[in-house]
């Protein structure tokens, strides 16, 4: 394919959500004011959407598909006035429609979280106190669970609504109710799925939130976000070169434990039902751990 073509068939694929989300296509003038608003820029071709809420533009230039957003008084003439969101990998001699496909369903995804369930969930979530990473990495406070999911929420847009859902159903969020439901299945599926960049961007935010985290977040991340691992060598292998220094020891050990206690992987997967809130606990990686405080060079 061409990538004129390539940028056609993703328009015949993402059309119909792009007008829900409010972005109608945008023909350069004098174009013929039908079909994909596709034009060549140079030796990128370029796609442009616009309504209310600003620019959509994609542009095709060497192997990479990029999607940008302007507001709408953005001069069209270049990229200076736009701000890179996302970039999809596409190599001419290689890649097929099937490919394409497979980009506009990331698109579709991408842009009906953003502009449509994004709007629902503002409401809700409006609320919501998170810790900022400036206050985390000074050292006035830690992460907690809630700021762990909202950072998720970042990378897989569907969690928003489900946080807003906990929150509102529970007065509080509860962390394991969350976590065992919707965030867990996301980290299980990007690890299975081993796209280097998506583990990169995933890893990034699991091993910030651990370092500078609660050791309630901690638990969480060790347990409940990795607990499906249960010691499978494969999976190992596979986040071994994501972890920091101080997560190896916990995270295996929590791992094996898991693999070894049918009693304990029972506990993971039927989080205890909500209660108000009294004395608090130990978390279940100290539960896991032996009980207690975390022995010496166990990063808690």
């Amino acid at each position: 394919m061409e990538k004129i073509q390539v940028l056609e068939l993703l328009y015949n694929n993402i059309s119909e959500t792009m007008t829900q989300c409010g972005f109608a296509p945008e023909y350069k003038e004098g174009a013929r004011k039908t079909g994909c608003p596709v034009y060549e820029r140079g030796e990128a071709v370029v796609m442009d959407f616009s309504g209310t809420k600003g620019v959509t533009r994609f542009v095709f230039s060497e192997d990479r598909i990029h999607l940008l957003f302007a507001e709408n008084n953005a001069p069209r003439e270049d990229d200076s006035a736009f701000t890179k969101d996302s970039t999809y990998l596409f190599v001419l001699d290689e890649y097929t429609d099937r490919d394409v496909k497979s980009i506009a369903g990331e698109v579709n995804e991408y842009m009906n979280e953003t502009f449509i369930v994004k709007k629902k969930t503002a409401v809700k979530t409006k609320n919501i106190s998170t810790v900022s990473r400036a206050a985390a990495k000074s050292g006035a406070l830690s992460y907690d669970p809630i700021t762990f999911a909202t950072k998720l929420a970042g990378v897989y847009p569907e969690l928003k609504e489900a946080i807003a859902e906990n929150i509102e159903t529970y007065g509080e969020f509860l962390c394991e109710e969350f976590f065992v439901k919707h965030g867990t299945p996301c980290i299980e599926r990007t690890i299975r799925e081993n796209n280097p960049q998506k583990m990169k961007r995933l890893f990034n935010i699991i091993c910030e939130i651990y370092e500078d985290g609660t050791n309630e977040v901690q638990s969480l991340v060790c347990v409940t976000a990795l607990g499906f691992i249960q010691n499978d060598p494969e999976l190992m292998q596979r986040i071994l070169p994501y972890l920091t220094d101080s997560m190896v020891e916990p995270v295996f050990a929590v791992s094996k434990k898991l693999k070894a206690s049918k009693g304990a992987r029972m506990r993971l997967q039927n989080p205890p039902k909500y209660k108000p809130k009294k004395q608090k606990k130990p978390g279940l990686l100290s539960q896991l751990m032996g009980g207690g405080n975390p022995g010496p060079g166990m990063p808690m």
